[in-house]
């Protein structure tokens, strides 16, 4: 998810060249009102001969011979959370929560396919066991709980984009590669939630600082310059860069120890995702890394995880290589200072939601010009935090009590649920959602695993709770409804493209002037 970041690293929602620095929205171009069946002009095509494969035609995401609209869900800890109990994992939770995910209506998960570890010892807001412990080494009971994972999600059709990387510092990424690569270096860890603090309503056991190692405090312009060495210092990419594409092999080329299916092979796995929210990453890098997983795994479709607040020329960009098959987006209106969760007023609640709207259009415009799909991969929204102010909870960091309603999520969410559906209604770029993150049966009364681990919707470097879906929360019926009607809505126009094996000689259009469809 994207980080709190300090003032400097300012957000852009539109930029070129000369205006990088600004925050105000411009007005996207007026596109044609487009149908569900193709996008003009050189349409971008993905795997479209591939079976049982998600794949890519006219810049529409296609299953078998039906389009395909994601309800996906964020569910990044799975392949520890289904591993051994001895690992730390839980795997009747996990299968409990797959089997909660697919009644909600969920058809994708978006999940960590990576984590590093330290040579320094247990590194603070860090998953733990890590999957690989040091460059090249891998820790196998974690590889056999993403081995289950995958087969689990298979039993329920849900499809997974698996995340290879992360440019933040919760899974080990970037600025681990960059420790490794400079003798085991300390990396300027930015300020965090104290995680020895008792949030309200619940008593936490010690957390995985262990023993007397204390991060170092730096800040978010610090971290990600460190970080940001993983692709941009010359004198450490010949290390940093062979072990990234060493894991990127090990990871396409592993046989499940459970199904006997090979990684590559397997169409449970929609897409091979570069990394997790790359900041300004270089383009070279982009078109170099997503060419190489398409060599090793030509099946599957393959996007950057980039978030889309740096502006137009940012995401055009990025999303441009050939072998990036569609773009995304990370909407997160507190995190980039548009809602504050503790006005109970509607004030912010509007502005956000304001924000949103023209957010998803500009972005959907982008998309349109460079003709390919569009996910909304990652966004979310705070419970109704003054609540817990009302009861006395210490300070805005501890506000996460599974009992404070969500009366704005859920607002917030039916408008940006809604905006994307009407938009692949009318055929535009929009594709689906993801939001971040379920939580499931986890609560922030639960006390953590052995290994200091929570596994909430929220990753280790925040506060549990923050963004978490619980599995009793209103919310998911907003997630359900959307799922209800994009089958509706597919079915109602029949099959609208395809390979043209699949696709029928008089198809009828999804038309962007159906009732309802059009957006301003």
């Amino acid at each position: 998810m994207a980080m709190v970041i300090s003032r400097s690293a300012t957000l852009v929602i539109q930029c070129d060249t000369q205006q990088r620095k600004s925050t105000r929205i411009r007005q996207s171009q007026t596109h044609k009102k487009l149908s569900l069946q193709a996008v003009p002009h050189e349409p971008h095509h993905a795997n479209s001969s591939r079976g049982d494969f998600i794949y890519i035609e006219n810049a529409r995401f296609y299953k078998g011979c039906s389009p395909h609209y994601l309800v996906s869900m964020n569910y990044w800890g799975v392949m520890n959370l289904a591993a051994d109990t001895s690992a730390g994992g839980n795997l009747t939770r996990f299968k409990t929560e797959v089997q909660q995910l697919s009644k909600i209506g969920v058809n994708n998960v978006r999940i960590m396919a990576a984590s590093e570890a330290s040579a320094r010892g247990i590194q603070p807001y860090r998953m733990y066991p890590a999957l690989m412990e040091s460059p090249g080494k891998y820790n196998e009971p974690i590889f056999v709980g993403l081995d289950r994972a995958l087969v689990e999600f298979a039993k329920y059709n849900i499809t997974v984009i698996m995340t290879l990387n992360n440019a933040w510092d919760w899974s080990g990424g970037y600025s681990q590669y960059v420790s490794w690569a400079t003798n085991n270096s300390q990396i300027p860890y930015p300020r965090s939630w104290d995680p020895n603090a008792n949030p309200p309503y619940g008593n936490w056991s010690q957390n995985n600082l262990r023993g007397s190692y204390q991060p170092q405090l730096g800040n978010w312009d610090g971290f990600i310059g460190f970080a940001g060495r993983f692709y941009n210092d010359t004198s450490i990419t010949h290390l940093t860069q062979r072990w990234f594409k060493d894991h990127i092999k090990a990871v396409v080329n592993r046989v499940n120890t459970i199904s006997g299916i090979t990684y590559k092979d397997d169409p449970t796995i929609m897409t091979w995702e570069l990394t997790n929210e790359p900041q300004d990453p270089p383009l070279s890098w982009i078109a170099e890394t997503s060419a190489y997983i398409k060599s090793l795994a030509p099946n599957h479709l393959v996007t950057v995880g980039f978030e889309g607040k740096t502006g137009e020329w940012w995401f055009k960009r990025v999303h441009s290589p050939k072998s990036i098959d569609y773009t995304c987006g990370h909407l997160w209106v507190q995190n980039w200072g548009i809602y504050d969760p503790l006005d109970p007023t509607e004030k912010s609640l509007v502005a956000a939601e304001q924000f949103a709207t023209e957010w998803l259009k500009n972005l959907s415009s982008w998309s349109l010009d460079l003709h390919k799909p569009l996910v909304l991969e990652e966004f979310g929204m705070a419970r109704d935090e003054w609540q817990n102010v009302a009861k006395g909870a210490p300070t805005s960091f501890y506000l996460y009590d599974a009992r404070a309603t969500t009366t704005h999520k859920d607002r917030f969410f039916q408008l940006v649920i809604s905006h994307v559906v009407e938009y692949f209604k009318a055929g535009k770029a929009w594709q689906g959602t993801g939001p971040w993150a379920y939580g499931g049966i986890w609560r922030p009364t639960d006390k953590r695993n052995a290994f200091g681990q929570a596994w909430a919707g929220d990753p280790p470097h925040e506060p549990p709770g923050w963004y978490d879906l619980y599995d009793t929360d209103p919310t998911l019926k907003i997630i359900s409804a959307q799922a209800r009607n994009v089958s509706e809505i597919i079915k109602s126009h029949g099959h609208s493209g395809g390979s043209a094996k699949c696709r029928p000689q008089h198809s009828e259009k999804i038309s962007a002037t159906s009732p309802g469809s059009g957006l301003p």
